[in-house]
């Protein structure tokens, strides 16, 4: 084991990238052009040898994951920031390659938005301001654009969704109320910006598979995935980082991809330059607050200071991640799907935690925390099947009386403790605020219910196991 400590550290072991002096650079590439792009402080490119760079890592990202096929429609989700911006115009690029030394795209793509401005506290003009921009943007690039609001991710089907096609009108909703009293529930700005991305790949999810959708294309650049990946670890959902930062995600069933993934903010804003990409600047649930504001914020703010002195930061995160697997049985097709081991929020494996573990220990931890020190004498460490032993002794004390209705016949009110039954520890920690399970979509309380009441029917026939 490594005894070095820091104190004992050459002086230059830890040495910043020294900065090329970009006066009068020549490109690294064609040697001939004066550069206009300096890349990790050392790599000078002309404006054609970055564009030639930014296509060839775009391509080459889809096309070593082998995810496309000919004709495949695809959805492109577009937030109107820089990196899906851009994505967009790379797409329609592809599609229009006339270079015979260039493998021309052959996918059918529509833009899909989402109006987040439910939640952000938006009025109504400015909701429409944006949507006409999202709708002049796809005319402009001859794209059929999909737009739905946030608040029907809480719906039960595609039945309670409006979605509108090439136009879009902000209108009341039923679900409107519901989702601001969810996220008014929710205590933390970590778990609001958690919740927040779980409903969003729902309903995405939801209107993929409606519009016949197989695949979606997601935005995202390597400085914010990087800064997930720390802050997944940060919120306990380490099993989790092959998906959430990987290329493809088919947790849901449909296939998410990633192909800006390799793609920093810095070559992100000079590709957005060059392309001459119109961006929509929305605020965010962290907009106007500090670096310490959540555990998002923190990381993605670490991991820019830290990639500003050593440009391979960020890359030496994706390297790491990407050796990463998921767990056995997390893929949808496998036969594991079907039963109560998938989260019902990011439909991930829900592991199954022994008596003695960090999540029985922080469960205790918080119980003795917030009991007080006049309650401390008071609390008692319980196994997590009390609350189903406690259910159990009531429902036999039902079933014996002729007078009584069989738990396993009425319907069961959740509470806040049966979350443990169906989200994996990351939603539990991000759920735990929510103490009325009425605010989440009526299929998830139905779920919820379903399967408390098989827990206790499996705790039940345990006892007559031999």
């Amino acid at each position: 084991m490594c005894s070095i400590n820091e104190e004992n550290l050459p002086v230059d072991t830890m040495v910043a990238t020294p900065k090329l002096l970009f006066k009068d650079a020549v490109c690294r590439r064609c040697r001939i052009l004066k550069a206009q792009v300096l890349l990790r402080k050392t790599d000078p490119y002309c404006r054609d040898c970055f564009m030639k760079y930014a296509v060839h890592k775009f391509r080459s990202t889809i096309g070593k994951a082998r995810a496309l096929q000919h004709n495949d429609r695809v959805l492109l989700a577009y937030s109107g920031g820089l990196s899906s911006g851009s994505m967009i115009h790379l797409i329609k690029q592809g599609l229009e390659a006339s270079d015979s030394n260039k493998m021309k795209l052959i996918i059918k793509p529509s833009l899909l938005y989402i109006d987040e401005g439910e939640i952000l506290n938006l009025s109504k003009e400015d909701r429409k301001a944006n949507a006409d921009f999202v709708l002049e943007y796809a005319k402009r690039n001859c794209l059929d654009v999909y737009m739905c609001s946030l608040e029907f991710s809480l719906a039960a089907d595609i039945s309670g969704v409006k979605l509108q096609m090439n136009s879009y009108e902000v209108e009341p909703s039923i679900y409107a109320s519901q989702l601001e009293r969810l996220f008014g529930s929710v205590k933390s700005l970590t778990a609001k910006e958690d919740l927040l991305q779980r409903l969003k790949q729902r309903l995405i999810t939801l209107l993929a598979t409606h519009l016949n959708y197989s695949k979606v294309f997601l935005g995202p650049s390597a400085t914010r995935l990087a800064g997930q990946l720390l802050s997944a670890v940060g919120q306990g959902r380490g099993a989790q980082i092959a998906q959430e930062i990987g290329f493809a995600d088919s947790r849901t069933g449909v296939v998410f991809l990633r192909p800006m993934r390799e793609f920093v903010d810095k070559e992100v804003a000079y590709l957005a330059h060059f392309l001459e990409v119109d961006s929509l600047s929305l605020p965010t649930l962290s907009s106007k607050l500090g670096p310490t504001a959540s555990i998002g914020r923190l990381t993605e703010e670490f991991v820019v200071t830290l990639q500003a002195n050593f440009p391979a930061t960020i890359s030496t995160l994706f390297r790491t991640s990407d050796k990463l697997k998921p767990n056995v049985g997390v893929d949808r097709s496998s036969s594991e799907f079907k039963d109560d081991s998938r989260c019902l929020l990011c439909l991930s494996a829900i592991e199954q935690s022994p008596l003695c573990s960090a999540s029985t220990a922080r469960s205790i931890s918080q119980t003795i925390s917030r009991s007080g020190p006049s309650g401390f004498k008071d609390v008692e460490s319980e196994p997590q099947s009390t609350n189903v032993q406690q259910q159990l002794k009531a429902c036999d004390a039902n079933c014996s009386n002729p007078g009584k209705q069989c738990c396993k016949t009425m319907d069961v009110g959740a509470n806040e403790k049966d979350w443990g039954v169906v989200l994996c520890y990351g939603c539990r920690v991000t759920m735990e605020d929510v103490k009325t399970p009425e605010l989440v979509p009526i299929n998830l309380q139905e779920e919820l219910r379903l399967r408390s009441r098989r827990q206790m029917m499996r705790q039940s026939v345990e006892q007559f196991l031999l």
